[in-house]
C-alpha cells in the first residue's frame, strides 16, 4: 500500500510504503508525482518504508521506467526505514542522478523532514 501527501510550499512529497504494492496503485501515485514535478520542477521526497512486502513485477518495471524519466527531477530524497536498506536500484541510478540521499531510522522521521526542508546550497547562496 502507498500513502501519498504533498506539501506545495516545501516542494515536498511524502510517500509511505507498507505491505504489497500493486501496479495500479504504483501507477496512480506515479501520475500524482509527475503532476507535482510538472508544477514545481525539482522536488524533494520523503519515503517511509514500514513493512514493505514487495510489489507486482509490472509495478517494478513501471518504477524503473519512472526513475529513468525523472533522474534529475529530485533534489533530495530521505528514506526512513527500520534498518539501512541497501537498495540495488538506488545504487545503480546514483551515478546518473543529482539527487542527494540520506537514510534515517523511524524515530528520526522529524529529522528527515527537517533535512528536506533545509535550503540546499543553491538556495542558500541566493539568499
Amino acid at each position: 500500500m502507498l500513502n501519498y501527501q504533498e506539501s506545495d510550499n516545501a516542494k515536498l512529497v511524502e510517500i509511505t510504503i507498507s505491505g504489497h504494492v500493486s501496479t495500479a496503485e504504483f501507477d496512480r501515485i506515479a501520475k500524482k508525482l509527475e503532476a507535482f514535478i510538472k508544477r514545481h520542477g525539482e522536488v524533494k521526497v520523503l519515503e517511509v518504508i514500514e513493512d514493505f512486502d514487495g510489489m507486482d513485477a509490472r509495478a517494478f518495471w513501471h518504477d524503473i521506467r519512472f526513475s529513468l524519466r525523472h533522474l534529475h527531477d529530485f533534489g533530495r530524497c530521505a528514506v526512513v526505514c527500520q534498518a539501512k536498506l541497501i537498495d540495488l536500484w538506488s545504487e545503480l541510478v546514483a551515478p546518473f542522478s543529482s539527487c542527494e540521499q540520506r537514510h534515517f531510522k523511524p524515530e528520526e522521521i522529524e529529522a528527515a523532514r527537517d533535512w528536506l526542508r533545509e535550503p540546499d546550497g543553491s538556495e542558500a547562496d541566493s539568499a
